[in-house]
């Protein structure tokens, strides 16, 4: 793990700050000069890990099907990311996918007959990508290497981060670099967790109001696992941090998404199957009705110098 001071703020580098959150799964600080929230953990990006495995050397079948149930569990999302982008590039043009995870989205850019590069650091879906799908142009190097930033210098129309960025050790290097690989008017687009949203603001509350005994979706929002999330942004934190990168803010919207179905967030508190059955239906029924808006998209482009 990477050694930080982590009293100076990842976002706004200011220091003297303190933990505020301490959560089963990690330590929260909050930035009091700007209100930055991260944790106090970094990974080893160079360590050729899985966050859900051991380290693996190759691709089994388990490995495979829990890739893949994984990711039938929502398969608007990755249609709706690609429509989006299909709005800002073109056919042939230069797309470079950080994180790409199961490799949905990469290979709906290849369909759509981009010339589309991955970065993924966990060990079992660069495995995946190379040994089952059979993909070319996916790298487990940091986009902060040397095979990234000096061999594809302003190379790229568009690089995404789905889910990325509340990952990542030090956001606003990771925005650095991008833009860096960014053809100069080329677009960043983002979606993540969003701190203005009905979870986090009542974690808060919970926590505030029970001097920290009960943290209430804090626990779930946050974690020191590897490739967990160290980070959950504001809309102010984003318009900071493309402010810092150099980036102009173009679309920012929230929208409320969940990576997998109600059940599997509802059987980790329900135990009862006959509960559960009912819980289902209302929960769904609750989110048709209350459209909690817990992530946000955001696109960027890269300033043209003057």
């Amino acid at each position: 793990m990477t050694n930080y001071n982590f009293s100076i703020c990842k976002l706004c580098h200011q220091g003297g700050n303190r933990i505020a959150y301490r959560l089963k799964m990690a330590n929260v600080i909050v930035c009091k000069h700007c209100g930055f929230h991260y944790t106090d953990y970094l990974d080893d990006e160079y360590l050729p890990q899985s966050a859900h495995a051991e380290q693996i050397t190759h691709i089994d079948e388990k490995t495979i099907k829990y890739i893949e149930q994984k990711l039938q569990s929502n398969p608007q999302r990755f249609h709706h990311h690609t429509q989006i982008v299909k709005q800002y590039i073109q056919q042939g043009e230069n797309i470079l996918d950080v994180g790409f995870g199961g490799a949905i989205f990469l290979r709906n850019m290849l369909a759509a007959n981009m010339q589309a590069y991955g970065i993924e650091l966990d060990r079992q879906y660069i495995l995946y990508a190379t040994e089952k799908l059979h993909l070319k142009n996916v790298y487990s190097f940091p986009i902060q290497d040397a095979f990234w930033q000096t061999n594809y210098a302003e190379f790229f129309n568009a690089i995404v981060l789905w889910d990325v960025l509340e990952h990542v050790n030090f956001p606003n290097e990771l925005l650095h670099n991008a833009v860096n690989l960014l053809q100069p008017n080329g677009y960043i687009f983002i979606d993540t967790p969003c701190r203005n949203s009905f979870y986090h603001i009542t974690g808060e509350w919970m926590s505030k109001l029970s001097f920290g005994y009960y943290n209430g979706f804090l626990h779930s929002m946050y974690s020191n696992h590897r490739f967990g999330h160290k980070q959950i942004f504001s809309k102010k934190d984003i318009q900071f941090l493309f402010h810092q990168s150099d980036i102009e803010l173009i679309f920012l919207q929230q929208f409320h998404e969940i990576s997998f179905p109600y059940e599997f967030y509802l059987h980790k508190i329900i135990q009862n199957k006959w509960l559960l059955k009912i819980a289902v239906p209302a929960t769904k029924l609750f989110f048709m009705v209350f459209k909690v808006k817990n992530k946000m998209m955001v696109i960027g482009k890269k300033k043209s110098k003057k």
